[in-house]
């Protein structure tokens, strides 16, 4: 957009980090959290940075809606399962905190499924499939979110975007696929919408009335449209159970809004993995095969038209070297979110 303006990583860290203090969280924890955030932001995926979730997340916590100081616990475990429960704190830290419990746990068992309960919004998947590809293991993220898509073939919302995240290391950049089930996240509307656009393209959601729309306004009081229609449709309501009734924690509408009733916890469950690829074959193998594969699908003939064939997650890796290097673009109206967010909390943010 031509308004962005770059804001050097460090800069956008310091304030998130600042903000998150100013309404009672936890240096560590706020710390965290600004990674999980700058990291989306990083990588390229602006719908789940800071400018996207920083304003939620602190009024939720200002008014009650999330902890912000949670006794992130165990509650149940059998060799190759842990039960979280959240204290209802922010998703990131208690995602963060399970997911190290289950990459310890599948260094000695060879595999591990973490679920959490009584959770808020925990940012982008890929974030906490990573942790584990880094540690030289398989990483799989799952959660359930607010009701956003309708069922294929209605025109209510019932569903969330339910995304879910698998990454893999290799011998290059690790391969991560991290995707909505629904064919773009709604944090992209609503962007959309803080950057000031009124249209989005076609095929993104229906209206109020279950008719297709271009129009932002109509998208956010529609629903999103599942990706590949009812294969995506039946994606979410899986995911939906695998987080919820798995792990006891709220499904479909009975999710609590992110942008709405902000005293009101969420009661987000989430599911993650890891298994410990050295127990199975060696991890040098397997980074090299990967590598290889990866290469290969690079180097397939492209169909006419096509410059480049990318591999999942090269984009935002390279992504994330540039802007490193050169800063993370924020938008006018997402700048005058965080200004005044700013002058709320006695901060500065230029």
């Amino acid at each position: 957009m031509p308004d962005d303006r770059l804001y050097p990583s460090d800069v956008l860290r310091e304030f998130t980090e600042q903000a998150f203090q100013r309404v009672g969280v936890p240096a560590e924890d706020a710390a965290l959290v600004a990674d999980s955030l700058l990291e989306a932001n990083l990588r390229g995926v602006d719908s789940h940075g800071v400018g996207r979730l920083l304003v939620p997340y602190i009024h939720r916590l200002r008014a009650g809606g999330i902890n912000p100081r949670p006794a992130v616990r165990l509650v149940a475990e059998s060799p190759a399962t842990l039960l979280v429960d959240a204290d209802n704190g922010l998703g990131a830290v208690a995602a963060t905190k399970a997911m190290q419990w289950g990459i310890e746990r599948a260094r000695h068992n060879g595999a591990a499924w973490v679920g959490v309960r009584h959770s808020n919004h925990f940012g982008a998947s890929a974030y906490y499939a990573l942790l584990a590809a880094q540690q030289g293991m398989v990483g799989l993220a799952l959660t359930n979110s607010p009701p956003a898509m309708a069922p294929w073939g209605g025109r209510e919302p019932l569903l969330g975007t339910n995304p879910l995240a698998l990454a893999v290391p290799t011998d290059e950049e690790p391969l991560v696929l991290d995707m909505a089930t629904s064919l773009v996240a709604k944090g992209r509307i609503v962007l959309a919408q803080a950057s000031g656009q009124t249209e989005i393209p076609a095929g993104w959601a229906l209206d109020a009335r279950g008719q297709p729309t271009r129009s932002v306004a109509e998208a956010l009081q529609g629903t999103v449209m599942p990706l590949g229609g009812h294969k995506g449709s039946g994606l979410a309501l899986l995911i939906d159970l695998l987080c919820g009734a798995l792990t006891g924690a709220a499904m479909a509408t009975g999710i609590g809004q992110l942008h709405g009733n902000l005293d009101r916890p969420q009661g987000i469950g989430h599911l993650l993995g890891a298994i410990d690829i050295d127990q199975m074959v060696p991890l040098t193998e397997f980074r090299r095969r990967a590598g290889e594969l990866a290469r290969q699908v690079r180097a397939a003939p492209r169909a006419e038209g096509v410059e480049r064939i990318f591999t999942p997650g090269e984009l935002e890796a390279e992504t994330r070297r540039r802007r490193l290097a050169e800063g993370i673009p924020l938008s006018e109206g997402v700048r005058r979110e965080l200004q005044a967010l700013a002058a709320e909390l006695g901060l500065s943010f230029e």
